[in-house]
């Protein structure tokens, strides 16, 4: 069994998962990482022995076969560039960019390469919501889609992210960050695809710890599917009383789904004529074998998305169910609409 030597780039919260789920893999080495700040520091809390300031310098010095990239949007693009070019297989923390004309030249530029590149979207991994993939076709032609995706961290003042402002982060900020999740892992389990938006955007405070912000604290957004669904949802992180409320609604003519965002162990199911019964799934086939696997919190869900990437990268022609480049274009192009909608107060078509 081949062992693949990893290296992460940017070590921040996020990335503390990544490495935490990769270390739970037999086949993975956290071998190198790199960060702008404290580098040294982080290494020896991290017990990692090889470690840069510069993420060209750990590419260039480094035989490593993957990155994972967990830096701040504004760097995304420069980085994924670096290491596709170099010949690194890549996973890439949402959103893809910091622009879409970024994500279209990202894209390209992934297409002319025979590597692997994924973008994390790991709530696809959570063993409920590959239930409902796995058995959309048990409630019919979706008609309704409803959800949120709501939390409550950012609800005071005080706190300030670097994710607040277009500099850093985009155009979007809460759309962007969290947003990017709801909408891909909506599409991922009906297998729709958003088509049309209207959008309105809330900003409640106009600073946040001393910093002028210029981005928005609620979204929400109504849409169309090319399947003929509609949809509405909630997108926020300064709702007080939520910790992490990923919910849907999948509404068909002969049944419906429901993920509650409070209990990941379980799905919810309705036929016709009957009320919502809630049901135990706890473990998922990520690599389609009779060998299954426990998903139901976030870093069993990381770890389920790495075993699909690294097993991807071992079989060209695994039906991998991680998104892609593709994946990640479509959810920039959705992300833009969005913001457009908002912007010039009318329906705004994904293109």
């Amino acid at each position: 069994m081949k062992k693949y030597k990893v290296g992460i780039i940017g070590i921040g919260r996020i990335a503390h998962v990544h490495i935490e789920a990769l270390r739970m893999l037999d086949n993975v080495e956290v071998f190198s990482i790199s960060s702008r700040n404290d580098i040294e520091q982080k290494a020896k809390n991290l017990h990692i022995y090889n470690y840069y300031s510069d993420y060209k310098t750990m590419i260039d010095n480094e035989a490593l076969d993957s990155v994972h990239i967990c830096t701040s949007n504004d760097v995304h693009f420069e980085i994924a560039s670096y290491a596709l070019n170099k010949g690194l297989h890549v996973i890439l923390e949402k959103p893809m960019t910091m622009t879409l004309d970024e994500a279209v030249d990202l894209y390209n530029l992934s297409k002319s390469k025979n590597l692997v590149s994924k973008i994390h979207f790991h709530n696809r991994f959570y063993a409920n919501n590959h239930y409902v993939k796995n058995h959309i076709e048990r409630i019919g032609q979706i008609i309704s889609i409803h959800g949120e995706y709501t939390q409550g961290w950012a609800a005071d003042p005080k706190v300030y992210n670097w994710r607040d402002n277009k500099k850093y982060g985009g155009n979007t900020r809460v759309i962007a960050d969290v947003g990017t999740h709801y909408f891909d892992l909506i599409e991922y389990v009906s297998g729709h695809q958003i088509t049309e938006v209207s959008a309105l955007f809330s900003r409640v405070h106009e600073t946040r710890g001393g910093h002028q912000v210029d981005t928005e604290d609620i979204g929400v957004i109504i849409y169309k599917t090319d399947q003929g669904a509609i949809g509405s949802t909630i997108i926020s992180q300064s709702l007080i009383g939520y910790d992490n409320k990923l919910s849907y609604t999948l509404s068909g003519l002969k049944g419906s789904y429901m993920i509650d965002g409070f209990d990941p162990t379980k799905y919810h199911y309705a036929p016709l004529n009957e009320v919502f019964k809630a049901y135990d799934v706890t473990y998922i086939n990520t690599l389609k074998t009779k060998t299954t696997y426990p998903s139901t919190n976030f870093i069993e869900s990381f770890k389920e998305a790495f075993r699909d990437f690294y097993q991807s990268i071992d079989e060209r022609t695994f039906n991998s169910s991680y998104a892609n480049f593709k994946d990640g274009l479509h959810s920039m192009k959705l992300v833009d609409a969005i913001y457009q909608s908002n912007e010039q107060k009318r329906w705004v078509q994904v293109k």
